[in-house]
C-alpha cells in the first residue's frame, strides 16, 4: 500500500521514523537513540527497511535526505534516489493551488456561456502567500503546540499533522471536482491525492517492490 515515511533526527540525540498513510494519519512510529543506530550497520539497515516503498514526507528535504544517506553508508548498501521520493508539504500545497486555479478557469469559461453556473466556493481557501515555515502553517491551521517525549518525535508528529491538514484541503478540492460534470470532463475523475503527489508515492512503492536484477 502506498504511503509516506517521516524521518527526523534531532539535537537531543533521537531519531524518529513515522509511517503516515494517504489520509495523513500515523500508522506506525519508532524512536531510537541516534548514536546507537549510526554505530551499528544492522540497526541502520533496520531503519532503512522501514523507509522502503514510501514517499519521503518533509517540510524541507535536506536534513532527512542527509540522515538517510548517512544510514546507507553505515549499513553498507547502495544509495536510493531519495530526491525522487520527496513529498514536501509546501510543494503539495502548491500543487493543490494550481489545480484549484485550473478549476476556476474552467468554471469561468462555463459561466461565459451559461448564466446558471455557480462560482466555486471552497470550504477553506489556501493561504496566500503560502506559509514559509511549519510554525506558520500550524498557526494558520490553529493547531495547539505539540509535545512528545523527544524532539525528533515532536517534529515527526508536526509533519504528520500538517500532512493531514493538506490532505483535507485536497478532499475539499476533489468534492468540487466530483460535483461538476464539465470539470471531470476536463480534469478526469477525483483521485485519492493530487496526481503528482500520488504518482510519487506509487513510484516509490514500485521502485522497491520491483525485483533486483
Amino acid at each position: 500500500m502506498i504511503g509516506h515515511v517521516v524521518v527526523c533526527r534531532a539535537d537531543d540525540g533521537t531519531l524518529a521514523v513515522w509511517h503516515v498513510d494517504t489520509e495523513g494519519l500515523r500508522t506506525a512510529a519508532w524512536v531510537e537513540n541516534a548514536e546507537d543506530v549510526f554505530a551499528d550497520g544492522e540497526a541502520a539497515r533496520r531503519v532503512l527497511l522501514r523507509c522502503r516503498k514510501r514517499g519521503l514526507l518533509v517540510w524541507e528535504p535536506t536534513g532527512a535526505i542527509a540522515t538517510l544517506r548517512e544510514l546507507e553508508a553505515v549499513a553498507g548498501i547502495p544509495g536510493t534516489d531519495w530526491e525522487a521520493r520527496v513529498c514536501a508539504i509546501p510543494d503539495l500545497l502548491a500543487e493543490i493551488e494550481r489545480i484549484r486555479a485550473g478549476y476556476q478557469e474552467r468554471v469561468a469559461e462555463e459561466q461565459a456561456v451559461k448564466k446558471n453556473v455557480a462560482p466555486l466556493d471552497w470550504q477553506l481557501e489556501l493561504p496566500v502567500p503560502p506559509p514559509a515555515t511549519p510554525a506558520e502553517l500550524q498557526e494558520l491551521a490553529r493547531f495547539a503546540p505539540l509535545t512528545a517525549p523527544s524532539a525528533a518525535a515532536t517534529e515527526a508528529l508536526m509533519i504528520g499533522q500538517l500532512c493531514a491538514w493538506v490532505v483535507q484541503r485536497w478532499r475539499e478540492t476533489a468534492v468540487v471536482l466530483g460535483r461538476r460534470d464539465y470539470l471531470r470532463a476536463a480534469f478526469g475523475q477525483p483521485t485519492v491525492l493530487p496526481p503528482a503527489w500520488e504518482a510519487r508515492l506509487a513510484d516509490a512503492f514500485a521502485a522497491d517492490a520491483a525485483p533486483k536484477s
